[in-house]
């Protein structure tokens, strides 16, 4: 045998070993919400319930790589003015790890409403205008105030396809919060009527399902498909139960 014939054999090895090993490193374009094949799967059944500005925090690391991926945060901020406003939200910790979701457009409405109630002194009335900011029309006659285009995470149901196609973001994301309140601002006083002006926020944009239990699409190094299955109960306990990213 020729030393040019050994010479092809050998580039031609080398040409099918790389073919091989680059066959073994290709993945689905596309998977199943909970689906375990071909996954590597971790378990955490923990839940974070935190306080009035007290955090809890609990990390995340899909592929046992021991750098951390994704960090859910519980917890209760507010006001005096504003009452406690509960709020649950994930945060990628590095630009490879990704939350995958839809870019949908938000209408945010302004409904008005009067509330009249007796006034601490006799013969007189608080007079409350209502001021109501919410995604979710509250009557017919409200205001549209803007639309605005806006990525959403896409909470799924088991056997959910997740995609490479699906739109991802590299962020700190709220996923659930409780109304945001104003505290009753004075507008005036009209004979023995005292006008008061009072702002909420409903805060329902995200529209984020409660105490169920769904699955967060997400992606590792653009490469990636997994999952991470939540429940959220009253706004700010998190319920972790399991994650699966492809192997």
């Amino acid at each position: 045998m020729s030393n040019r014939t050994v010479k092809f054999l050998f580039l031609f090895i080398i040409i099918q070993l790389i073919g091989c090993t680059k066959s073994t490193i290709e993945r689905a374009p596309e998977i199943k919400a909970g689906d375990h094949s071909g996954m590597i799967i971790n378990f955490y059944d923990t839940t974070l319930i935190g306080g009035y500005y007290s955090q809890k925090a609990y990390n995340i690391d899909l592929d046992n790589n021991g750098l951390d991926d994704f960090q859910f945060v519980s917890w209760i901020w507010g006001s005096p003015g504003m009452g406690q406003i509960p709020q649950a939200s994930i945060n990628c910790l590095h630009c490879s790890a990704k939350v995958l979701g839809i870019v949908t457009t938000d209408t945010m409405y302004l409904n008005r409403d009067t509330l009249i109630f007796e006034g601490t002194q006799p013969r007189t009335w608080d007079m409350y205008l209502m001021f109501n900011y919410s995604c979710i029309r509250i009557s017919s006659n409200d205001t549209i105030l803007n639309t605005n285009l806006t990525f959403k995470i896409n909470s799924l149901e088991r056997d959910d396809k997740i995609r490479k196609s699906d739109p991802a973001i590299c962020d700190s994301l709220t996923l659930t919060s409780g109304n945001k309140n104003s505290w009753p601002m004075l507008i005036g006083v009209s004979g023995d009527t005292t006008i008061y002006r009072y702002d909420i926020d409903h805060n329902n944009c995200n529209n984020f399902p409660l105490e169920k239990n769904v699955y967060l699409g997400v992606l590792l190094d653009d490469e990636r498909l997994g999952w991470i299955k939540i429940n959220i109960i009253n706004n700010f306990k998190i319920i972790i139960h399991e994650s699966g990213i492809q192997e």
